[in-house]
């Protein structure tokens, strides 16, 4: 295990901003850090780093306790947002003069900074300042000035916030190659979804100073561990239809608008729930279809319904429906683009739904 926090806190005064933080990651990993502006995933990535000192809890790096130690010795590296690059210093020193600062030779220096230049590709840059440089060029010189001091782990706090739609894109790229290359551990926080399901090997969903799931990309999606997840993760967020659960037997059913369908094998997340329990049913958008061909298996049901608004985004449409009382949206091609008022039948396709427990919100 290379990083280990246990039930870590941290409150600035009365105020309580990490509340029992707990996970852990192994050597390799990609961590990324996902929530809103304020939920305290920066907080968290300072405390980690030793810039910000805990209220309670414990930090194990390598096995080791690295509690209450200095940053300089935890053996870590960060990438801040604003890149932090010495104005006055070519590319080449600032990327040297942590190795500088620690006494290192100048040919080993210069050994150091060229080998890393070259992984990143900005040989070419190494004589200029940085006010010469681009912003994807000042990026790729802070990530620098963290590989040359070869860490344990680099923690990365909003590394692409700066940079354009176009930039950020192929940054994310580069990340994630970097990450291959190296075989190194990175931390990243992030509100952007993208960058984290494109990304991590593992992410944490934070919310109000806690962590509400924390798994593979994968997981986080297509099982989300409660409501909020789901409708947090996702750039086309999760319809929910109000039902019961029935059961037939062994077989689980879900009531909803007035339809019964087989659940198929939908795994429960705890013990089997109640004959009757309301629940929340979650589609995604991409599991509804007008087509019945496109099903995955005999869990669906269908209804006919009246088009209420369109959104164009390019190869794909967003349409939003009315269906008993609430509107749920769905994702098709913009080749095949529904009139607003028309009345469509669609197949809402169960086979990857959730189910969450109308009151608590919990995955059933």
């Amino acid at each position: 295990m290379l990083l280990k926090l246990e039930n870590l806190t941290k409150s600035f005064g009365a105020e309580e901003v990490l509340r029992n933080v707990s996970f852990e990651i192994e050597k390799g990993d990609l961590l990324v850090l996902l929530g809103e502006s304020g939920c305290g995933k920066s907080t968290l990535l300072n405390c980690i780093a030793g810039l910000e000192e805990i209220t309670s809890g414990r930090i194990e790096i390598n096995g080791r306790d690295v509690t209450g130690v200095e940053p300089s010795d935890r053996d870590i590296a960060m990438v801040f947002q604003s890149y932090a690059l010495y104005p006055t210093m070519n590319v080449a020193r600032n990327i040297g003069f942590s190795l500088e600062c620690q006494g290192v030779g100048k040919a080993e220096r210069r050994d150091a900074v060229e080998r890393v230049a070259k992984i990143l590709q900005i040989s070419e840059l190494l004589n200029r300042k940085p006010s010469q440089l681009s912003g994807g060029q000042k990026q790729r010189v802070a990530i620098g000035r963290a590989l040359v001091r070869d860490p344990v782990i680099f923690l990365l706090d909003e590394p692409m916030s700066n940079l354009d739609a176009k930039l950020r894109h192929q940054m994310r790229q580069e990340l994630r190659d970097l990450h291959g290359i190296l075989g190194a551990t990175f931390i990243l926080v992030t509100h952007d979804q993208i960058e984290a399901m494109s990304m991590a090997t593992k992410v944490a969903v934070m919310d109000g100073g806690r962590i509400r799931q924390f798994g593979t990309p994968y997981d986080i999606y297509h099982a989300p561990g409660d409501k909020f997840v789901a409708e947090f993760v996702g750039l086309n967020k999760m319809n929910f239809l109000e039902g019961r659960l029935a059961f037939s037997g062994s077989e689980a059913c879900v009531e909803v608008g007035g339809r019964r369908a087989p659940l198929g094998h939908y795994a429960f997340a705890g013990d089997k729930p109640a004959d009757g329990t309301r629940v929340l049913l979650g589609v995604r958008p991409e599991n509804i279809y007008r087509s019945k061909e496109r099903l995955e298996g005999s869990s669906h049901f269908e209804a006919e319904l009246e088009v209420l608004k369109r959104e164009l985004t390019g190869g794909d449409v967003q349409v939003w429906f009315e269906f008993g009382g609430k509107v749920v949206s769905c994702r098709i091609r913009s080749s095949r683009m529904p009139e607003i008022g028309a009345r469509t039948t669609l197949f809402f396709d169960l086979q990857n739904a959730s189910l969450f427990h109308a009151e608590t919100g919990k995955r059933i």
